[in-house]
């Protein structure tokens, strides 16, 4: 009897050092993005990477090769789950055609934070996003306040768009609020081309072309408006290529290609700033505290966005959103 007593009480001594050991393994924690060698997903992918150096966590960051590729993407988040991440960090790529996986993941019980782009679904645990409806008005407004600088209001001018996918609730959200505030506040001689908008798949071979051809098919073409990075970069190579000055740029994020047309004055560009390096950094923040049991006070956090052009590319403020020390 007392060697039987001896052995249970060895054993839950062993069972409590175990369970003691397991609760101070650091967290393992899934970082899935949308792709990978993207200028705009190196930045948050950087913040998520510095916060597990920061707060001792497993950071394994995942990513498609492009924006379309959603299959894939839904295969990273049920690997997650299988392997038994202690929390996961996504941005989907489709909205829609993700919202079932999301949901499931999160109803497994693992928490779920998406960043830049949300799933349609409630299922999620927390989400940090750039306010897309207000960054597409921001962007219309830069837009219309540029064109203003080089063209009169009475002159008729074509404006033209680009998007990086059509399922994508980001890039809807951006249009949405762009052509509202373009409709109710730009010069009545100045027109979107609304009915010729360029889907390239998330292919800046393919965004760059597109830019070329509206360049030659438009020939009042005074502007261009892209809502995600690729785009943009293809718009901006596109002018840099064809060395078309006269045309007035607005579109998102800091990719280098934006920064070096940004520097040269005889253009007259912006971008909108959005601040993947928190997303990244918070993201996986939150999901730590919410693997260790916690609860968030907001369930989705407004990141911000602003507009950089020539007059603020160096202010400490892009330089704090960017990463940049």
């Amino acid at each position: 009897m007392k060697k039987l007593t001896a052995l249970l009480v060895a054993l839950a001594l062993l069972l409590s050092a175990t369970a003691a050991v397991a609760e101070d393994a650091p967290k393992n924690i899934t970082v899935i993005i949308k792709a990978l060698g993207n200028a705009y997903w190196a930045v948050l992918q950087a913040g998520a990477t510095q916060a597990g150096e920061d707060l001792g966590v497993n950071v394994t960051i995942q990513g498609i090769p492009n924006e379309v590729d959603i299959e894939s993407q839904m295969t990273m988040l049920q690997n997650a789950v299988s392997a038994m991440a202690d929390a996961i960090v996504i941005a989907v790529a489709d909205s829609q055609a993700e919202a079932n996986a999301v949901s499931d993941a999160y109803q497994s019980g693992i928490p779920i934070v998406m960043v830049d782009t949300k799933a349609d679904t409630d299922d999620y645990s927390a989400a940090l996003l750039t306010d897309n409806v207000k960054a597409g008005e921001l962007a219309a407004e830069t837009l219309i306040e540029k064109m203003k600088l080089r063209i009169a209001e009475d002159e008729a001018a074509e404006i033209a768009i680009q998007i990086g996918s059509t399922g994508s609730q980001t890039i809807k959200l951006r249009i949405d609020g762009f052509e509202a505030y373009w409709a109710a506040n730009a010069p009545q001689a100045w027109k979107l081309l609304t009915d010729d908008i360029k889907v390239n798949d998330g292919d800046i071979s393919k965004a760059i072309q597109f830019g070329h051809d509206f360049l030659t098919a438009y020939p009042n073409l005074k502007g261009f408006f892209s809502p995600n990075n690729g785009s943009t970069v293809g718009f901006a190579t596109a002018l840099i290529e064809a060395e078309r000055k006269d045309v007035t740029m607005v579109g998102f994020d800091f990719s280098p290609e934006m920064e070096t047309i940004i520097r040269d004055s005889e253009y007259n560009v912006a971008t909108m700033l959005q601040r993947q390096y928190l997303m990244g950094y918070d993201g996986v923040r939150i999901a730590l505290e919410l693997a260790n049991g916690g609860e968030v006070e907001m369930k989705d956090i407004d990141t911000g966005v602003m507009a950089v052009d020539s007059t603020n590319v160096d202010s400490d403020e892009v330089k704090a959103a960017t990463g940049v020390n």
